[in-house]
């Protein structure tokens, strides 16, 4: 991974405080990640702050906030495959088997002259990455490129579709299934890639993917997103809404006439000001 900037003034910010807990989180991820050479010490005169995110299941993840230096970073342009077009495909088929990429980004270097403007800084010190970071910008793209050549001939083929960290291989039967599921293993290997087998499936007749179920050669709605509308709470104001709307239209596909449904709710977004009436069109 190249990184370009738009400016040459450095940016660099100082460390946040951490509640000792939490420190303990960071450094030993900071050890680790030592270890295995992912990072190394740095004493670059960029730096940016480091934050921890909260996962599904409940641990945290430590990731760096680097806002200020994509801003000056150049983009680099590889497109993602569209959703749409992947379920579509995905329906045609009966077995599926998908596959979730450990710490995928890392599987990408940095080029030696970018390594400097990837430093952050703790309260133990200063590191910046020898492989590809979350959290910069350039990353989502660089990696489809990466994973697209590894598996440039198996995409061809229509042996393995690919978002992302995610490698979804559909079949018509177990056999098949099998067979591909081999060769795209086969390949991994080969280009050292590792898997968070807690997180595979394989050979499944009904999966959930990309935000969708499939079963039977049909899409449905994910049971996940259905419990986060019923969840919603009380919107308080416009940007509730918006953030509403935004929620809901995922489900535009599975209801007729979605537009006309929630034009209530997008009309209420040209207000200005939130009045308990509005509360009654959103019910």
């Amino acid at each position: 991974m190249n990184i370009r900037l738009t400016s040459d003034i450095p940016i660099n910010s100082s460390p946040i405080r951490f509640p000792i807990v939490e420190k303990e989180i960071i450094n030993e991820q900071i050890e680790q990640w030592l270890k295995d050479k992912i990072i190394r010490p740095s004493t670059s005169d960029y730096s940016s702050p480091v934050v921890l995110v909260k996962k599904k299941d409940g641990s945290s993840r430590l990731c760096i906030d680097y806002q200020r230096l994509n801003k000056i970073t150049m983009r680099e342009h590889f497109p993602l495959p569209l959703i749409d077009d992947l379920l579509d495909r995905l329906q045609s088929a009966n077995i599926f088997s998908t596959l979730d990429l450990k710490n995928a980004f890392f599987h990408v270097d940095i080029d030696p002259s970018s390594k400097k403007y990837t430093s952050f800084i703790t309260d133990t010190g200063q590191y910046e990455f020898n492989k590809m970071s979350f959290g910069l910008t350039n990353s989502p793209s660089v990696f489809q490129r990466y994973i697209y050549n590894v598996f440039r001939d198996l995409i061809k083929e229509n042996v393995v579709m690919i978002y992302l960290d995610d490698l979804v291989i559909s079949s018509e039967n177990e056999t098949q299934g099998i067979e591909r599921l081999q060769r795209v293993l086969k390949t991994a290997s080969e280009y050292g890639l590792e898997l968070n087998i807690k997180k595979c499936q394989f050979l499944k007749r009904e999966i959930e993917i990309l935000g969708h179920r499939i079963k039977d050669g049909k899409l449905y709605a994910s049971p996940l997103k259905i419990k986060a509308v019923m969840n919603f709470p009380e919107p308080k104001c416009t940007k509730d809404i918006r953030s509403y709307l935004g929620l809901t239209g995922y489900f535009r596909k599975f209801i007729p006439h979605y537009s006309a449904i929630a034009k209530p709710l997008s009309d209420l977004l040209n207000q200005r000001e939130w009045s308990p009436l509005n509360f009654l069109v959103y019910s």
